[in-house]
């Protein structure tokens, strides 16, 4: 081969190398790269999926419509004191969703405290439950927490079968469910535990779940075009006999609560050091006297009678109604409208005059 016709060969496999690597450049550096759309779909996919799990096994509970993240199975109702000796060692009221307070005799006020799903560890101190308050706990199908009770206070929890007796007398010694604390002197220092509770009654094969709320939730609207300042309650005054147990609640606008005092001091949970608040208050009147020398009362909870829903820092004016032992206690507006209840804990004052209401 000559020179020539080599420099000709030499100079196409020169120009087929070159072509062939521009033709590699350009599928390999300049064509676009895999679309990442697919990942981020894919991603995006997975986050929605996430969410649609969240909401799914989002659970909210039937007494105080607060999201929860355990079941509302089972309902404990403790019966707590409110004597002037009890007060600085009082666990557990704050965590409560629904508090029931009035008297038991001798103008002394006492708590029973609703726990659809809380698991407690000390609250107390635990005093002897009077039959209105089973009668109040019936409609949850609740276990009752107490320390003895009155002979119609003990009859009605045997006779009702809507009920769950724990008897803190019989159940403390065992060092769990019921403990003293011997910081304070017998017999204010009983403390119940609700998570060791649960795990007795589940042992014992009380499955009565709770199956009705407690009211209906939601925004509650009034015919108030000129904003009637009759409508304002942000200070409530509750008066029961003696001035140890008079309450008053000081709205409090930034944080949507109820301050709760007693005797003019604030009244605080030593379980967590805070000032008790609630979300709603509501005042029920009925009637009550006493029926024997203890000063033991007849407290009427069946029926119906007025009441009062202080919320939002305003007052709405109604009516309870109860109509047997076995019917969900309502309350309704002054049209025969059941009232709206805001979410969070509500605190049910019951009194037996009107005169014992005071709001401004």
């Amino acid at each position: 081969m000559d020179k020539k016709k080599r420099n000709i060969l030499i100079a196409v496999v020169i120009a087929v190398l070159l072509t062939i690597i521009i033709i590699v450049w350009v599928f390999v550096f300049s064509l676009p790269k895999p679309a990442p759309e697919v990942v981020l779909q894919e991603e995006s996919t997975e986050t929605e999926s996430d969410a649609a799990v969240l909401q799914e096994n989002a659970k909210v509970s039937l007494i105080d419509a607060q999201s929860i993240d355990v079941e509302e199975e089972k309902m404990i109702a403790v019966l707590i004191e409110n004597h002037t000796e009890s007060r600085r060692q009082m666990h557990g009221l704050a965590e409560a969703s629904l508090v029931f307070e009035t008297e038991a005799e001798g103008g002394i006020t006492r708590f029973l405290a609703f726990y659809p799903y809380q698991n407690t560890e000390k609250v107390g101190p635990v005093r002897s439950v009077r039959p209105y308050f089973v009668r109040w706990a019936e409609q949850f199908n609740s276990a009752i927490a107490h320390a003895g009770g009155s002979d119609m206070g003990l009859s009605a929890i045997y006779n009702s079968g809507r009920v769950y007796d724990l008897e803190g007398l019989a159940l403390e010694g065992a060092d769990k469910y019921f403990t003293r604390d011997y910081t304070y002197y017998a017999p204010h220092n009983l403390f119940a535990n609700l998570k060791e509770l649960r795990e007795l009654m589940d042992d014992r094969g009380w499955d009565k779940p709770i199956e009705n709320s407690f009211v209906t939730f939601g925004e509650q609207e009034i015919d108030d075009p000129l904003g009637d300042e009759s409508y304002r309650a942000d200070t409530v005054h509750i008066y029961y006999p003696f001035p140890q147990y008079f309450v008053r609640y000081d709205y409090d606008k930034e944080n949507g609560v109820y301050k709760r005092y007693q005797a003019g001091e604030p009244h605080i949970d030593h379980e967590t050091g805070n000032q008790i608040t609630a979300a709603k208050v509501v005042v029920m009147i009925t009637n009550y006297y006493p029926t024997d020398e203890e000063g033991r009362l007849y407290l009427k909870t069946e029926g119906s009678g007025s009441m009062y829903l202080f919320r939002n820092g305003k007052v709405y004016s109604g009516t309870w109604s109860k109509l047997n032992n076995r019917d969900t206690l309502k309350f309704y507006d002054e049209n025969d409208v059941e009232l709206k209840f805001e979410k969070g804990n509500t605190w049910v004052s019951v009194i037996n005059f009107q005169g014992g209401l005071q709001w401004e």
